[in-house]
């Protein structure tokens, strides 16, 4: 009899296991790597791979680039393509109120010259900057659609002495450098998934804890 119930309950987990790698495929790619996708996907411009999401994590920067008429811009050839997921688009507007307001200001109410700055700065042109280019290069500036300057550093990855498995994947780290009477911050934000290939560009995905303000010193509304 506990017999059957170890095998029942082995054979669950089997199930659950087996299960997890069709659900993120299903879902989206969270991997901190590499992560595979469909011809269908490969063969979409940007704007469009960016609308094609189930889980629409990408909304709100499909709804800035239809503000600014901008689908011409991210859909460029060859470009490499920082993607912000709804959350970090939300943390800019809600840096536009104080923290005791609730309500994050419209993205419609924020200036197209400010949206268009800010998308500029996640657009590389004139390159497609894999993650294994980034971690070949180790640290290598470039210019940003507007004309900033972006530094991407390609870290993890390390192998110990006596050890044959590295300690960590390798990733890439974007930070945008801060512009005098611009900026407060000199921004740096973290990927939570690389090398997505498109028709016109390889995008990497922002973590959900980054910001599209991407260190813009903001006014603040009451």
């Amino acid at each position: 009899m506990t017999n059957n119930i170890f095998l029942k309950i082995y054979a669950c987990l089997l199930v659950v296991v087996l299960a997890l790698p069709a659900c993120r495929k299903n879902d989206y790619y969270v991997d901190g790597g590499l992560s595979g996708q469909s011809r269908e996907e490969m063969s979409m411009p940007v704007y469009d791979f960016l609308t094609s999401r189930s889980n629409h994590m990408f909304d709100s920067l499909v709804k800035i680039i239809d503000l600014l008429d901008a689908k011409a811009l991210v859909n460029q050839n060859n470009i490499t393509f920082f993607a912000a997921p709804n959350s970090a688009v939300q943390r800019l507007q809600m840096n536009f109120t104080p923290d005791d307001k609730q309500t994050p200001r419209p993205l419609s109410a924020i200036g197209k010259d400010t949206l268009r700055f800010l998308l500029g700065r996640f657009i590389i042109p004139n390159a497609k900057i894999t993650l294994e280019k980034a971690v070949t290069d180790k640290e290598m500036f470039y210019k940003a659609e507007n004309g900033d300057s972006l530094f991407l550093y390609g870290k993890g990855g390390g192998i110990q002495p006596g050890s044959s498995l590295p300690t960590s994947a390798f990733y890439i780290e974007y930070t945008h450098v801060k512009i005098p009477g611009v900026d407060s911050v000199r921004y740096t934000g973290g990927i939570q998934t690389h090398n997505l290939m498109t028709a016109n560009a390889v995008v990497h995905v922002l973590k959900n804890g980054a910001s599209f303000a991407a260190g813009l010193k903001q006014r603040y509304y009451r």
